[in-house]
């Protein structure tokens, strides 16, 4: 008995899949025909509704030292690692300085334009490169995307490179200052050790008195007789503090030398940094121009120049389309049920 029952409900389960089978079958024009449309409207939508984008790749190398070399001495650079550095390109001064280049209106905000700017490290495993930076640039055309690429990595090479320079100008004008400070004090302090054995060198005799030397000469005169002869003798605590007037005087020169070379240090970094305030003064129209060496020239570079890109990266029309009759599909398919369960009750 129960096996006829269950036989019986197998022959209505494929009986009502044969039905549905029959219903979609029976108005497959009318699904069809709205899988095209809504995949024409996709298709058309993707290609006049969505604006394309296209993508600029800036494969950028950075070798930062943890310090460099300059003429004035050693300087150590506040960032430590690359990945830092390479994030530095989103800044917000970079991002106004390239919104300003490209003479992009108000409605391009550092939001959005940071949107159109991606960062990743390069494979090691396709890359040898060590250190290697991908940085993606977007926007809605090839030319646009190449030209805000080179601006961006223009502006990101500047800004790094005046930072550098002007934290390192800073650090030594600081460093001299009180260098010079620190040898004024102590020049003050061997003036008053010169002038304390100056006063007591003039108080100390020179020469010991013969009646107060215990030094004698033993002088042979002739082979029978010996002779006893009383000499003057040097006071030894004389030739003590004059020698330590002569160090004295010695210290004081090279003190002396070592506060004239600060001074002129300062007096040439302070010329920098007359030239570092007059470009932002200028609005950063003109390269930064001084002397102290430049680490980032040999620390940053692109292995090749970018180029236009030769394909959109975004929409892609055919995936769009294929989405649009898929969802057309879907809906098609519950018309056709809808309408044959709505007719069917009727």
């Amino acid at each position: 008995m129960n096996e006829n029952k269950n036989n019986i409900q197998y022959y209505e389960d494929e009986i009502d899949l044969k039905e549905l089978i029959m219903a979609l079958w029976k108005r497959k024009k009318m699904i069809i025909s709205i899988i095209l449309v809504f995949a024409l409207l996709a298709g058309v939508i993707s290609v006049f509704m969505i604006s394309p984008v296209y993508d600029t790749k800036l494969n950028i190398v950075i070798n930062m030292p943890e310090a460099y070399t300059t003429r004035y001495g050693e300087y150590k650079l506040p960032i430590t690692t690359n990945e830092q550095y390479i994030n530095l390109i989103t800044s917000n001064d970079i991002l106004i300085n390239t919104i300003e280049d490209m003479k992009y209106d108000s409605e391009v905000s550092l939001d959005n334009l940071k949107k159109k700017i991606a960062i990743s490290k390069t494979d090691t495993k396709t890359n040898t490169v060590q250190n290697s930076f991908e940085v993606t640039v977007s926007a809605n055309n090839p030319e646009e995307s190449l030209k805000l690429a080179q601006t961006l990595y223009d502006n990101y090479i500047e800004f790094i490179d005046v930072m550098t320079k002007e934290r390192t100008i800073s650090y030594f004008i600081n460093n001299f200052s009180m260098n010079i400070k620190s040898s004024e004090n102590q020049l003050d302090r061997v003036r008053e050790i010169l002038k304390s054995n100056e006063e007591l060198l003039a108080e100390t005799p020179q020469i010991i008195a013969n009646s107060d030397a215990n030094l004698e000469i033993q002088t042979e005169l002739t082979s029978n007789s010996d002779y006893v002869v009383p000499v003057d003798a040097v006071n030894p605590n004389y030739i003590k503090i004059e020698n330590d007037i002569i160090g004295n005087k010695q210290s004081i020169n090279s003190i002396e030398n070592n506060i004239r070379m600060n001074n002129r240090y300062i007096d040439e970094l302070n010329v920098e940094k007359q030239t570092l305030n007059k470009y932002y003064e200028n609005g950063q129209a003109e390269k930064l121009e001084v002397s102290v060496i430049g680490v980032v020239e040999t620390s940053v570079y692109l292995p090749s120049p970018p180029v236009a890109p030769t394909h959109k990266t975004s929409p892609s029309n055919a995936l769009n389309t294929i989405i649009g009759a898929v969802i057309g599909g879907m809906l098609g398919v519950m018309v056709a049920l809808f309408m044959e369960y709505w007719f069917k009750e009727a």
